[in-house]
């Protein structure tokens, strides 16, 4: 039977390119995008595997969406929380609303989303897994990143407790927590200056791939992971081993 695989901010970048991963390895998907333009984008890319995802358009900080999704998708096998946001504000330039705005996507609706399906995997007995998508500031501070830094460092420890919580279940939880990643490749030339700084800070010199950080995540839902929750992959080409 095949595994049933739910993935967050799957429209673009590092969700496509998990959801494109998924497909290759025969899963059935439910993938959560924000515009129906992303759908019908998806659509496209995936008719190559044979496959028919179930897809839900909708805004994550909406309330009634996540009710439509804890009423309508009755169990899943694994879910990767990559939806989030950033923020590249100096810290005395934060606004409330910016503060509120990355608490809710970034920590609380991977925690609802969370405690929804993980009641689903108990119920059903299944030894699923939660996969979130970290990054190398959910391990070291960074300058203008402040609050997202915060979420980070925060989700890195909801995933420790949650995996210590769900253990008993045989539900294994883990974080990706990858380096600077192009997902737009416009980016090479608008910010080639700052793309050459940030380089120079990662050991091995290069940028994290938005395939690589998907093969990654699949392999946590591997039989080769089998014994590993409550950490973090960290895929960041040594940027937190220290200057």
């Amino acid at each position: 039977m095949k595994k049933i695989t739910l993935i967050t901010g799957a429209g673009r970048g590092i969700g496509e390119a998990i959801a494109l991963k998924f497909a290759l390895e025969n899963h059935k998907l439910i993938l959560l995008v924000q515009k129906h333009a992303q759908q019908s984008k998806l659509i496209q890319k995936l008719k190559k595997f044979n496959i028919e995802p179930e897809f839900f358009v909708g805004n994550l900080k909406d309330k009634k969406f996540i009710k439509i999704l804890e009423k309508k998708i009755p169990k899943i096998d694994n879910i990767v929380n990559n939806a989030a946001v950033a923020n590249t504000k100096y810290f005395t330039k934060v606004t409330d609303n910016e503060l509120d705005e990355m608490l809710d996507v970034n920590l609380k609706i991977i925690f609802k989303l969370s405690q929804i399906f993980s009641k689903k995997m108990i119920k059903y007995k299944i030894k699923g897994n939660i996969i979130n998508i970290s990054s190398q500031l959910g391990h070291t501070g960074a300058y203008n990143r402040s609050i997202y830094c915060m979420t980070k460092f925060g989700l890195e420890g909801l995933t420790k407790s949650m995996a210590l919580d769900l253990g008993r279940h045989g539900i294994r939880v883990n974080t990706v927590a990858p380096t600077k990643t192009i997902v737009n490749q416009d980016e090479r030339i608008k910010t080639k200056e700052r793309l050459k700084l940030i380089k120079r800070k990662i050991p091995l010199n290069k940028f994290s791939t938005t395939k690589q950080i998907a093969d990654i995540v699949y392999f946590l839902t591997t039989s080769s992971a089998a014994s590993i929750t409550g950490t973090s992959i960290v895929t960041d080409g040594g940027w937190t081993s220290g200057k």
